[in-house]
C-alpha cells in the first residue's frame, strides 16, 4: 500500500529467452517503455516534489526446465518495496506461474539496484507491484526430403531446391537453396519458422511448387515425386556393324558452341535412352564405353518437336576378343570337348565351318584327301554318329569333305564325345557328335549372305511378333556350273559335275513365362555327282559295260521340340519327335544301280529331375522307327577265287551272285531304347554318374543292354581326375541283314570302352586335358568269302557277312587349350594310338587301315590391329597304312591284270605335314558388316601322299598326292 507521499505504480516487464537470463525492463502503467538508465519524471502533489525510483542494475531471470518441458509462457506479478538505499527490501508475489519461475522471478529482482525514489529530494521507501513476463524463445525449424522420380521410385541426385518465406514477420523474407544428394536427399537447419513455398528444378523434369508451414522446434520431413518433362531427345546406342544393342553407354549431351554439359545419363536394356526438357539448339552428344571407340555425335533439338535417332559406336579395335561371357556346362562325361562358335570361325583349312573343326581334336584321326570322314581313335566312320539336337542324322558333311549340311550361323555349339558318352546317346561303338541350334533370334531381323569360290550360302532370321520368332537358311554349290567347261578347256574327256546344297527352317515359339518353348524345324540335303565318260569303248569288263555313273545321298526331316523348363523347378522334360527320308543311290546305266530309302521317324523324350544338390536323375526314351526299301540291278561279278586276297588280309571278296541280282525289298526299322543315369555328388567332390540304357535292334531281333559308368573326382580346384567304363553296341548297318545282299543271322556289334585322364586348369583361359584310353571291340561285322548250305535248296549260298570281326585301339589324347583372351586363342592337340582289327587268317593283330600313331595339330588366332584376324593350322600326322602290292596276275576273262597283295597294311605312306593360314578383315558400317578373307591351304605346297597310282600291269607306281597349295577368297555380308 501507498504511503501519504502516494502510491507510485510501475509495471515490470521481462522478456526471457530459453537458456539464457532475461533482460527486465520497467513500464509504467499505461506508459511507454522506459530505459532502465532513465529516471522518470518528476511527479508534483500536494505534498511536494516525487521523483520516483531509477533502475541502476538489473538481473536476469531464467526460464527452468519443467516450465520449458511444459511449453509455459505468462507473467509474474510481483509487490516489491525499495528502501531509502535503492536496494530491494521485500517481494511478494502477487500472481504466479509455477513451475519454478515464481521463484525464479524473485531471486532475479531481489538483486536489483536502484537510485531510491526521492520527495522534495530527500530519499524515501516506496512500494510497487512489478510484471516479469516469461515468454518461451522462437525456436528454430528443421525442414528435411527427398526428391523422387515418380515412376521408378529412385531419388534424384542434382535437384534443386529452393525454399522462400511466405510470412510478414520477418524483413527482409528469408530465404534458402539446396541441391538433392545422389539418393535424392536435402536439408535446411536453423529455418526461422513460418510459412514458406517450396520451388523444385531439375533437369528433365517439370518445374515443382508447393507450400509448406515449419514450426519452430520441430522437424518436418517431406517425399516430393517430381513429374518427368517430355523426353524430347532420344534415340538407341548401338554397335556399329551387328546393330547390336549397348547397355550401360555413359551419355553425355554438351552445348555445341560452349561445349557445356546439359544431360547426363547411361544407355538402358535395347541400348535406348532418353533425354527431357532439352531447349531448342545444336549439341553433341558424346558416348564412351569400354571396349568401344568414344564417339561424338551432332544432334539438333528443335523446339516442339521430339528428335529421335539411331547411334552407332565402332568396337574398340585393340585387338582383343570381346566374345559373349558364356558358363561352361558342368562335365559328367570321362571326354567332352565343346566347341563354341566365336571361338573357331576363323580356323584356317574349314572354310569357316565350325563343325569341320572337330577334325582338330584329339581322338580324331585325320581324314584322306577331302573325304570329310570323322574317324575317332581309330575306328571306321561308321561306327561314329551324327546327332542334331538329338536326332540321328546320316551325314555331317557334303560331297568332297564340303562344309557341313547346317548352316554354321544357326549352330551354337558342338558337343564332340570320342568315348565313353552318356546312355542318352546310343547304336555307335567309338564317337558321338552332337550339333546344338540356336532358337532364332528375337530382337530385331538378321541376316547374313556369304559367297566364295564353291558356294554360297544366305540366312536370315528375326522375331514374327512377342512369342514367335523364325530363320530360314540354305546354302548351294556350283560346281556344276563350271566344272564341266574347265574340264574339257583342259582336254579332258572325262566330265564330272557335282552339286550340293542344303535348307533350313525354325519357327519357335516361347510362352510368357519363359517355362515352355516349342520349335519346328526342317531341314535337308541333297548331293550328287554325275561322272561321263568319253566316246568311245565302255569302260568295264565281260560282267560291267559302263559308260557313265552317278551318285546321290541326301535326307530331308522335320522335326518338333517342346521343352519345359520351369523357372526354380526340379524337373525339366524334352519331347522331339522327327520324320523324314534318308536317300542313297549309285547308277551306272540303266541296268546298274543301288537305291536305298530310309523313311525314318525317331522319337526321344528326355526327362531330367533334380532330387538334391548332390543327386540327380536323367531317363528318356529314345525310338528309332522306320522303312528302309530297297531296289537294285547288282550284275554278275567274277568269282573271287582264294589266290586273289584283298587288300584287308581277309578272304577274297563276297560273290554275291555268279547270275546277277534285279529287284527290290523292304525291310523295317524297329530300334526302340530307354535310358537312365544318375548323378551323385559326394563329398562335395566326387561325381558318380551310373547309367543304362536298353536297346532293341528289329533287324536282328536282339536287345542290347548297355551298363556305364563316369567318375569325376576334383582333387584341386584346379585338378580334376576322371575315369570311366562302359558297353556300347550298335546295330548292323541296313542291309547287312538282307537276304539278297546280306546276312539275316548275323548280330549287333559291340565295344568295351575304358578311360582314365585328368583334366588341369590354372587359370580361367587355360586348360590341359590328358586321357588314356583302350577299346576293345568284338562281334563286328566282317565281309566273308564262306559259304553255307541252304537246308531248303541243299546248295551253297555266300554267307556274305559274319560277326567273326575283332579289333581293339588305345592311346594317349593331350589337349592344351587357351580359351579366348587377351587377343589370343588356340590349341595344341595331340594324339598318340593304335588301331588294330584281327588277321583271320593268320591270327595276328594288323594295323586297321584307319590307323595313325601320331596326331599332332596347333591351331592359333590373333586379333590384329585394323579389324584383322591372323589365323594359322599347322599338322603333322604319321601317314595311313598301306597294303603293298607284290605283284599281279593276268585274267584272261577280263583281259586285265590283278594284283597280288602283300602283308596286310605293313607299310605306310610318308608322314603328313601341312600348314594352312588365313586372313580375315572386316569393314565396319553403321548397320552392317563386310567380311573378306583369304583362306590359304598347304601354304608351301606340300607333297603329301594320299594313295597309290599304278600301270596297268602293276609292275610300276607313282605317289598319289593331295591337294596343292589352294588358295580361296570369299566374302560375307551381315546386318
Amino acid at each position: 500500500m501507498m504511503t501519504t507521499q502516494g502510491w507510485i505504480r510501475l509495471w515490470l516487464a521481462a522478456a526471457m529467452v530459453t537458456g539464457m537470463p532475461a533482460q527486465v525492463f520497467a513500464q509504467e502503467a499505461g506508459g511507454a517503455d522506459e530505459a532502465p538508465e532513465q529516471a522518470a519524471p518528476a511527479e508534483r502533489s500536494a505534498r511536494g516534489e516525487l521523483q520516483p525510483p531509477r533502475l541502476l542494475r538489473e538481473v536476469e531471470a531464467e526460464y527452468t526446465e519443467d516450465a520449458v518441458a511444459a511449453r509455459l509462457e505468462g507473467a509474474v506479478v510481483l509487490e516489491l518495496t525499495i528502501n531509502t538505499a535503492g536496494d530491494v527490501s521485500k517481494v511478494d508475489v502477487v500472481q504466479g506461474l509455477g513451475y519454478g519461475l515464481d521463484e525464479s522471478a524473485v531471486r532475479a529482482v531481489e538483486q536489483f539496484k536502484f537510485e531510491p525514489a526521492r520527495l522534495n529530494g530527500e530519499p524515501i521507501p516506496v512500494s510497487l507491484n512489478f510484471t516479469v513476463r516469461f515468454s518461451l524463445p522462437v525456436l528454430p525449424a528443421e525442414f528435411t526430403g527427398v526428391v523422387l522420380d515418380p515412376v521408378s521410385g529412385e531419388g534424384i541426385e542434382g535437384a534443386e531446391v529452393r525454399i522462400v518465406y511466405g510470412g510478414d514477420e520477418y524483413d527482409p523474407r528469408p530465404e534458402a537453396s539446396a541441391l538433392s544428394e545422389a539418393d535424392g536427399s536435402f536439408y535446411f537447419g536453423n529455418v526461422p519458422p513460418g510459412p514458406y513455398q517450396v520451388f523444385l528444378q531439375v533437369d528433365a523434369y517439370l518445374d515443382f511448387e508447393t507450400d509448406i508451414e515449419l514450426p519452430g522446434g520441430q522437424l518436418v520431413e517431406v517425399e516430393y515425386r517430381v513429374p518427368r518433362a517430355q523426353e524430347n531427345l532420344i534415340g538407341e546406342i548401338r554397335e556399329a556393324g551387328s546393330r547390336s544393342p549397348l547397355a550401360g553407354v555413359e551419355l553425355r549431351l554438351l552445348k555445341a558452341e560452349t561445349q557445356q554439359e546439359v544431360r547426363q545419363g547411361f544407355s538402358e536394356g535395347g541400348g535406348r535412352f532418353g533425354f527431357a526438357g532439352v531447349e531448342p539448339g545444336n549439341y553433341i552428344l558424346r558416348a564412351s564405353s569400354a571396349g568401344y571407340v568414344t564417339s561424338t555425335f551432332e544432334v539438333e533439338v528443335v523446339g516442339g518437336e521430339v528428335t529421335e535417332g539411331n547411334y552407332y559406336m565402332p568396337a574398340d579395335d585393340d585387338g582383343t576378343f570381346r566374345a559373349r561371357t558364356t558358363t561352361r556346362r558342368q562335365r559328367q562325361e570321362v571326354n567332352r570337348q565343346t566347341i563354341e562358335l566365336d571361338e573357331v570361325r576363323r580356323i584356317p583349312g574349314t572354310g569357316g565351318d565350325v563343325v569341320r573343326v572337330v577334325q582338330n581334336l584329339p581322338g580324331v584321326a585325320r581324314a584322306q584327301f577331302i573325304s570329310g570322314q570323322i574317324i575317332v581313335r581309330g575306328s571306321s566312320p561308321n561306327d561314329t554318329k551324327i546327332f542334331l539336337e538329338g536326332d540321328s542324322i546320316p551325314l555331317v558333311y557334303h560331297f568332297f569333305g564340303g562344309p557341313a549340311v547346317i548352316n554354321t550361323e544357326m549352330v551354337e555349339a558342338i558337343d564332340f564325345y570320342p568315348g565313353n558318352f552318356s546312355p542318352y546317346y546310343g547304336r555307335a561303338t567309338a564317337g558321338v557328335i552332337d550339333l546344338r541350334t540356336r532358337s532364332p533370334r528375337t530382337d530385331r531381323v538378321h541376316g547374313m549372305a556369304e559367297i566364295d569360290l564353291l558356294d554360297s550360302s544366305a540366312m536370315v532370321e528375326g522375331p514374327i511378333n512377342d512369342r514367335w520368332s523364325f530363320a530360314i537358311a540354305g546354302r548351294r554349290s556350283y560346281y556344276d556350273f563350271f566344272l564341266p567347261s574347265v574340264l574339257r578347256a583342259l582336254e579332258i574327256d572325262t566330265v564330272v559335275a557335282p552339286r550340293y546344297y542344303d535348307y533350313q527352317t525354325w519357327v519357335t515359339y516361347r510362352s510368357e513365362s519363359g517355362a515352355h518353348k516349342v520349335e519346328f524345324f526342317v531341314y535337308g540335303s541333297d548331293d550328287e555327282i554325275d561322272v561321263i565318260l568319253p566316246d568311245g569303248e565302255p569302260e568295264g569288263d565281260q560282267y560291267v559295260q559302263v559308260r557313265e555313273a552317278g551318285f546321290g545321298n541326301s535326307f530331308h526331316r522335320g522335326q518338333v521340340r517342346w521343352e519345359w523348363k520351369p523357372e526354380g523347378g526340379a524337373l525339366e522334360n524334352t519331347l522331339m519327335s522327327s520324320f523324314g527320308l534318308n536317300s542313297a543311290a549309285l547308277e551306272a546305266g540303266p541296268d546298274i544301280f543301288f537305291d536305298l530309302d530310309f523313311y525314318q521317324t525317331q522319337i526321344r523324350n528326355d526327362l531330367k529331375w533334380k532330387l538334391s544338390d548332390n543327386l540327380r536323375l536323367r531317363t528318356g526314351l529314345d525310338a528309332q522307327l522306320g522303312n528302309v526299301v530297297y531296289s537294285y540291278a547288282i550284275p554278275a561279278f567274277g568269282a573271287s577265287p582264294d589266290d586273289f586276297s584283298s587288300p584287308d588280309g581277309q578272304d577274297g571278296g563276297p560273290n554275291i551272285s555268279t547270275d546277277g541280282l534285279v529287284g527290290s525289298r523292304k525291310s523295317p526299322q524297329i530300334l526302340p531304347a530307354v535310358y537312365a543315369e544318375a548323378q551323385y555328388k559326394a563329398f562335395g567332390r566326387w561325381t558318380l554318374t551310373p547309367g543304362l540304357r536298353a536297346d532293341y535292334y528289329g533287324p536282328v531281333n536282339e536287345v542290347s543292354i548297355s551298363p556305364r559308368l563316369a567318375s569325376r573326382f576334383e582333387l584341386h580346384d584346379q585338378v580334376v581326375l576322371k575315369g570311366g567304363v562302359g558297353l556300347f553296341t550298335q546295330p548292323p548297318i541296313p542291309g547287312q541283314t538282307e537276304e539278297d545282299f546280306g546276312n539275316p543271322d548275323i548280330s549287333y556289334e559291340k565295344a568295351m570302352h575304358y578311360a582314365v585322364g585328368a583334366e588341369w586348369q590354372p587359370r580361367a583361359h587355360l586348360e590341359l586335358d590328358a586321357t588314356l584310353y583302350y577299346r576293345d571291340s568284338f562281334d563286328l561285322v566282317n565281309t566273308t568269302s564262306a559259304e553255307a548250305i541252304n537246308e531248303e535248296t541243299g546248295e551253297a549260298e555266300p554267307v556274305i557277312y559274319d560277326n567273326e570281326g575283332q579289333g581293339r585301339s588305345y592311346g594317349l589324347e593331350l589337349l592344351l587349350r587357351h580359351y579366348p583372351k587377351d587377343k589370343f586363342f588356340g590349341w595344341l592337340s595331340y594324339t598318340l594310338s593304335r588301331s588294330e582289327r584281327l588277321n583271320l587268317k593268320s591270327g595276328e593283330w594288323d594295323p586297321y587301315g584307319y590307323d595313325q600313331t601320331h596326331i599332332l595339330t596347333m591351331v592359333a588366332g590373333y586379333n590384329l590391329p585394323w579389324n584383322l584376324d591372323l589365323s594359322a593350322r599347322f599338322r603333322v600326322v604319321t601317314g595311313n597304312p598301306q597294303t603293298p602290292v607284290v605283284g599281279a596276275v593276268f585274267d584272261a576273262d577280263s583281259d586285265g591284270y590283278r594284283p597280288r597283295y602283300g602283308e596286310p597294311n605293313s607299310e605306310r605312306s610318308k608322314t603328313f605335314h601341312q600348314l594352312d593360314l588365313r586372313l580375315d578383315r572386316r569393314f565396319i558400317f553403321d548397320t552392317w558388316t563386310l567380311a573378306a578373307y583369304l583362306d590359304v591351304t598347304n601354304v608351301y605346297n606340300a607333297k603329301n601322299e594320299e594313295g597309290t597310282r599304278y600301270n596297268y600291269d602293276y609292275s610300276d607306281s607313282e605317289p598319289l598326292t593331295g591337294l596343292p597349295i589352294l588358295p580361296t577368297i570369299g566374302v560375307m555380308a551381315r546386318f
